[in-house]
């Protein structure tokens, strides 16, 4: 059984921006737009590039934010800002609650998956300098999970996936919640998900990555630290990165040293989207 594992030894700084930040190395954007896919507004922030070409269009990464988190956690927690302008990235970080980013089984006024991929995106690719030809969709923890369950339901959209600490394991259903002992996301999970675990597991990334015509595949790029406080997390990650490998599709997985932390995802986003640079097509 071939896996990578690589060991990184660098840390981020901490990085706080206002609605609205300009620096020489990019700009920070503070953004909002009326989904109809969840009856609300959606706010998230854009981090830009430093002025290019005229006309210029960058690659574009979503980057999903965890459990409990919000829109603002990655630019307030990580120097992501700056690793954007200085691999030329644009980078998108929607807010999304607590919806695991996916169409909720049983409240219709919760669709997170319509609102990112038919609201949002076009809305980035109509407003921002965003290259439809080059996208990706990243996120840690529980938008680690989202970015596997969105790219591959729509990998004519994505060419890339950054999965950081995913919880992979939760569509496998509520049963088997007290076993990782988060008993207490029972009420949350049944909410997005509904109470058959067989229907869970349609949006499971095993599943999908199974189902998935293998020409068509993003790229996905997936990193777990060894001392995440759940064992599970790395188990289902090595699985899954079987199935990759059965399957055909290409892929990078690292076990890295590090917790379930934003010290451990700081330092981790840098190596995400160089990979994600370097792997756009620019024609």
């Amino acid at each position: 059984m071939s896996r990578h594992f690589r060991l990184l030894a660098s840390c981020a700084a901490l990085v706080v921006t206002g609605s609205m930040t300009l620096r020489a190395e990019g700009t920070t954007l503070e953004d909002s737009l009326y989904t109809a896919s969840l009856h609300r507004v959606m706010h998230f922030r854009v981090c830009l590039p430093a002025s290019g070409s005229s006309g210029a269009r960058y690659p574009a990464i979503l980057m999903l934010h965890g459990l409990g988190g919000n829109y603002r956690n990655w630019t307030d927690l990580t120097n992501i800002r700056n690793l954007a302008a200085q691999d030329t990235v644009l980078v998108v970080t929607p807010d999304a609650g607590d919806s695991w980013y996916v169409d909720s089984f049983t409240d219709t006024t919760s669709r997170c998956e319509s609102a990112i991929v038919h609201e949002l995106l076009p809305y980035i690719l109509s407003k921002y300098p965003a290259d439809r030809r080059n996208l990706g969709i990243g996120g840690l923890s529980m938008g680690g999970y989202g970015a596997l369950a969105i790219g591959l339901r729509h990998p004519d959209i994505f060419r890339f996936i950054g999965e950081m600490s995913g919880a992979l394991f939760v569509p496998f259903g509520i049963p088997d919640l007290n076993k990782f002992g988060r008993e207490n996301l029972r009420p949350m999970l049944t909410r997005v998900f509904g109470t058959d675990s067989l229907a869970w597991r349609t949006v499971a990334p095993e599943r999908l990555a199974a189902a998935i015509d293998t020409a068509r595949a993003p790229y996905i790029y997936m990193v777990s630290g060894i001392q995440d406080d759940l064992s599970i997390r790395v188990a289902s990650h090595r699985s899954f990165a079987d199935v990759l490998r059965e399957r055909g599709i290409h892929y990078e997985y690292h076990e890295t040293p590090g917790r379930h932390s934003w010290d451990y995802w700081a330092r981790e986003i840098g190596p995400l989207l160089r990979r994600f640079r370097d792997l756009c097509i620019v024609r």
